[in-house]
């Protein structure tokens, strides 16, 4: 478990650097910004590596 613990926090974490650098808490309703970040993140991420690899 600890391993899926690790990877939630890395696939988290660009939404949870951004949500708590804006002060905002997930009672705030910050889990949707957070989504929204995350999406925008890992698409970028994945647009980046199938452009370059195929």
């Amino acid at each position: 478990m600890a391993i899926l613990k690790a990877f939630e926090t890395v696939f988290f974490a660009p939404g949870d650097l951004v949500r708590r650098a804006l002060g905002l808490t997930m009672e705030q309703d910050a889990g949707v910004l957070r989504s929204f970040i995350n999406s925008i993140f890992w698409g970028g991420v994945a647009l980046f590596v199938a452009l370059k690899y195929f």
